[in-house]
């Protein structure tokens, strides 16, 4: 494992000691991402799952579900969250010397992850991993590139203030959970829309990538089955939220 995937896997490994599952920006997509399940619900692959809070979700939309994370402490406790979910096969597993398997999944997701990761290379095998038809979905941070981005702020952070005062207002992170999380996004990095762009084009072909409020963009891809030809047709949306 190299030094930066060490870091990620100590710092999640620190900030899994005090979730207290609260709302984030990741979570407020959360009915989106449902929404773009594929109607063929038998296996699906969580990658880098955190507590498990979203592989719960999909346990009740699939026969089975996979979900790996890097960090031993976050699958610990999302074990200790999803006793009750017996479909969930929860692994400490660094995605990038997994083995997959070709046409394994009925949909593979991603939240929150892949900015950690070498996304174009690591996307040719999730699609082999896709069954004809299955759907790669990915929600991820996103940088600011332009004033127009910067502009978005004046609607995004009041919002965020708004929901955090709705729905933390019971929560009090202590001090170790702090620093733990600013520890590590000092060192994290995300794409702007435009390498995105270039990234999912390049490697996918037709898919669809939004932008969304709250520094998150998003893209869902349809592995064309047998008789489908695919189309290198990339589109871009804009969302409000």
């Amino acid at each position: 494992m190299n030094e930066s995937l060490t870091k990620i896997r100590q710092d999640f490994d620190r900030i899994a000691l005090h979730d207290q599952e609260a709302w984030d920006h990741n979570r407020h997509y959360h009915g989106f991402l449902l929404k773009q399940l594929p109607s063929q619900c038998q296996t699906a692959l969580d990658i880098g799952c955190g507590t498990g809070e979203f592989s719960r979700l999909l346990s009740k939309r699939f026969e089975r579900v996979v979900a790996i994370d890097l960090s031993s402490n976050m699958i610990e406790v999302a074990k200790q969250r999803s006793s009750q979910f017996s479909n969930i096969d929860f692994q400490v597993t660094d995605v990038l010397h997994w083995e997959l398997v070709a046409e394994q999944f009925d949909v593979i997701i991603s939240i929150a992850t892949l900015h950690h990761l070498p996304v174009g290379s690591l996307l040719s095998n999730l699609k082999t991993a896709l069954k004809p038809g299955g759907r790669l979905i990915i929600l991820d941070l996103l940088e600011h590139e332009s004033w127009r981005d910067q502009l978005s702020d004046f609607v995004a952070v009041p919002l965020n203030w708004l929901l955090q005062s709705l729905h933390n207002r019971h929560i009090q992170p202590s001090l170790e959970a702090v620093a733990a999380m600013r520890e590590h996004l000092r060192t994290d990095e995300y794409l702007t829309l435009s390498q995105a762009r270039t990234i999912y084009s390049t490697a996918m072909g037709k898919a669809k990538l939004r932008k969304h409020l709250f520094w998150r963009y998003s893209v869902v891809w349809e592995k064309p089955r047998a008789a489908q030809q695919p189309q290198d047709v990339l589109t871009i949306e804009r969302c409000s939220s």
